[in-house]
């Protein structure tokens, strides 16, 4: 059925759309006095039965309704970088995702699931190694310059003398460790 002006009041079964998707929200009755159109955003077309994860959108330029895909508020995950991506458009899901979560850290997907990969685990150890020398590497610089002026202004106590040496000693063990065996580093014990 498609409406039709009429001189007389008419209540007519009205098929109401979402405004920003024509999307299928409900139906009900409307009143419609004489000489006037439909509300907005309804129509009198009944929609298709309504598959599971499906939603019936109304096309008013062609007066008919057509079904799509809909898993807004599912949760899938990009399948090159394992990050969540929340669906909030109705549609097909996109390509690249998956419904499958990630086991863990530095996972890929092998086109069927997710398997361990072992070069993004090396890597993280490496940077994470990086960092963590990097970290040691400073606080031993900082301890070192304050004690190192004193030892060159003469100023510096046995105790002061002993910590430079101390600390110099530790600087010089954690530039000799080898990052390429991240997960396997024993670092120096840093001076009391």
């Amino acid at each position: 059925m498609t409406f039709k002006m009429s001189e007389e009041a008419q209540t007519l079964r009205v098929y109401n759309l979402r405004a920003d998707t024509m999307e299928f929200i409900g139906a009900g009755d409307a009143y419609i006095p004489p000489h006037t159109g439909l509300p907005a955003n309804c129509t009198d077309i009944a929609p298709p039965d309504i598959p599971a994860a499906h939603v019936a959108v109304f096309d008013p330029d062609k007066a008919a309704w057509s079904l799509a895909e809909d898993h807004r508020g599912r949760v899938i995950f990009d399948t090159k970088t394992g990050m969540q991506i929340f669906v909030t458009e109705p549609g097909p899901l996109p390509d690249n995702t998956t419904s499958v979560a990630p086991d863990g850290q530095h996972q890929k997907w092998d086109g069927k699931k997710w398997v361990k990969d072992d070069e993004a685990e090396k890597a993280a150890q490496l940077r994470d190694a990086e960092n963590q020398k990097s970290r040691f590497m400073q606080t031993a610089n900082d301890n070192i310059t304050p004690l190192q002026d004193a030892v060159e202004l003469n100023m510096a106590t046995d105790d002061e003398k002993n910590q430079l040496a101390a600390w110099k000693k530790y600087r010089v063990l954690l530039s000799r460790v080898n990052l390429a065996e991240a997960e396997k580093i024993r670092w120096p014990d840093k001076p009391a």
